[in-house]
């Protein structure tokens, strides 16, 4: 049974099923068999593909890419056991080997199976790991975003206002002295 386990910043890692699914998209409009709430996907970012029992991944024109160990992709990738991929900021890997297709699954509805909301969407239970697996490294080509200190924002907008309140007084009064 093929799975791929996403780890989206700041929650828990989720596994699907990909068995079973001829082609499931990966994005964050509603629209995508996947949905995965984070900035760097776009609404439909990447496709899955289970033909015959192979499983590949083709960016579907992200605006922040998808990547197969490392490699950014264009075109359709084969991948399988241990294969990371990343959409945009959001790492993943598949484990159970290549994908193989479920004949009992009838193509059923896997949102309807699983308690879905209806409209396509994934659901699936948390992994009982919420760590990455060893020797998993971020490829991604965008950098995290530091927080930043609020206090020290407002100081410095505070300091400049006062800069430019001293330079208004001196204008005045020298234009008063003048006159």
């Amino acid at each position: 049974m093929a799975t791929i386990t996403i780890y989206v910043p700041d929650h828990e890692p989720v596994a699907y099923d990909l068995d079973g699914y001829e082609q499931l998209t990966v994005g964050r409009s509603e629209d995508a068999d996947i949905i995965l709430d984070h900035d760097s996907l776009s609404g439909s970012h990447a496709v899955l593909q289970n033909t015959d029992g192979s499983l590949s991944v083709s960016d579907l024109g992200s605006t922040n890419g998808t990547y197969v160990n490392g490699e950014q992709i264009t075109e359709a990738v084969a991948v399988g056991e241990g294969s990371q991929i990343t959409f945009g900021n959001v790492e993943s890997v598949i484990s159970g080997g290549e994908a193989g297709v479920d004949e009992s699954a009838g193509g059923s509805d896997f949102a309807a199976s699983a308690g879905g909301s209806g409209y396509g969407a994934h659901a699936a239970e948390l992994s009982d790991v919420s760590n990455q697996p060893d020797g998993f490294s971020n490829l991604s080509p965008i950098e995290k975003a530091e927080k930043k200190d609020t206090l020290a924002t407002i100081a410095v907008l505070l300091g400049v206002v006062a800069i430019l309140a001293a330079i208004a007084v001196a204008g005045i009064a020298t234009t008063m002295s003048a006159g």
